[in-house]
């Protein structure tokens, strides 16, 4: 009788572990997701930051691009015979 009461002890306690360790590992998982989630996150924020720090490191070099760019269509707009008018056409 002490033998079978012990089996069933130890039956409803290894249930029990299998239960517990069934929940671990769905709690290990969505934990892994909200630190996955966490990191992708703070990288984006981390390029972000370089981005904009590479863009305001180098603002001056980018503007004078940006303006021999313009410069360089204006003169090739003129060149082809039309003037800069800003849209309004000669008749």
């Amino acid at each position: 009788m002490s033998s079978l009461i012990s089996g069933l002890e130890n039956l409803v306690s290894s249930l029990f572990e299998i239960l517990t360790g069934i929940l671990n590992s769905v709690v290990s998982a969505i934990q892994s997701v909200f630190g996955l989630a966490r990191d992708l996150i703070a990288s984006i924020f981390d390029l972000m930051s370089g981005v904009v720090g590479f863009v305001l490191g180098n603002i001056v070099i980018i503007g004078l691009l940006v303006a021999a760019y313009v410069g360089y269509s204006a003169y090739r707009q003129k060149n082809q015979g039309g003037g800069i008018t800003g849209g309004l056409k000669s008749s």
